[in-house]
């Protein structure tokens, strides 16, 4: 049949619809209280801020030469959008609350460097190289990207995440915000920070 219309006589055009979610969907999962963070460690060049304690001996700092006393391990990224500069204040206002309850604060994250050395934080700061220790505390993965699960995420990055560890590395606290809306339970925090801090001085004195 004959018709003005010039695009009625031309097939259907069909359009393939190509995904970006990755095809393994396995989740993410957090690391619980109670259980134990796998041993992680860190090259000394990795410190964006150095601990002040550690001396310059080795090339490799092991998270288990941290656990002399409770150690709180946090994780960070640029790329929670009005949630990460909050957050990281949040840590700041902790740190001498911290270490007044005999604990110790280290941040890490797989930000480039260059954008870590300009936070100007006075905390031990750390650059986790391919998310390796977030991966290990199950918050991060390539299988479970952040801006699939939550809108108005544009990079896939780690849960926010607050531990504290204790011996052994083991965690004695945990926090993590799936939905990037709560505040750091401060009391909380402290609470484990301390009561970890009062097991192990009791396990020295034991030993």
């Amino acid at each position: 049949m004959y018709t003005n219309n010039r695009y009625a006589d031309l097939p259907p055009i069909r359009y393939d619809i190509v995904s970006t979610r990755p095809k393994d969907r396995t989740p993410i999962q957090p690391v619980a209280e109670g259980s134990t963070l796998p041993l992680f460690h860190l090259h000394r060049e990795d410190f964006v801020v150095p601990f002040s304690f550690l001396g310059t001996g080795g090339a490799y700092i092991v998270g288990s030469e941290l656990l002399n006393q409770p150690l709180v391990l946090a994780f960070y990224s640029r790329h929670w959008n009005g949630y990460s500069k909050p957050f990281l204040q949040q840590l700041e206002d902790l740190y001498a609350d911290i270490q007044v309850m005999g604990g110790q604060l280290l941040v890490v994250s797989s930000d480039p460097v260059e954008d870590l050395k300009v936070l100007g934080v006075p905390f031990a700061l750390a650059y986790d190289k391919d998310f390796k220790i977030a991966k290990s505390a199950g918050i991060y993965a390539e299988t479970d990207p952040l801006w699939a699960r939550l809108s108005g995420f544009e990079e896939n990055a780690p849960l926010p995440a607050v531990y504290v560890l204790g011996q052994s590395q083991r965690i004695a606290w945990a926090f993590t915000d799936n939905l990037f809306d709560r505040p750091i339970p401060r009391r909380e925090l402290l609470t484990a920070v301390y009561t970890a801090g009062q097991a192990q001085a009791l396990s020295r004195a034991i030993a």
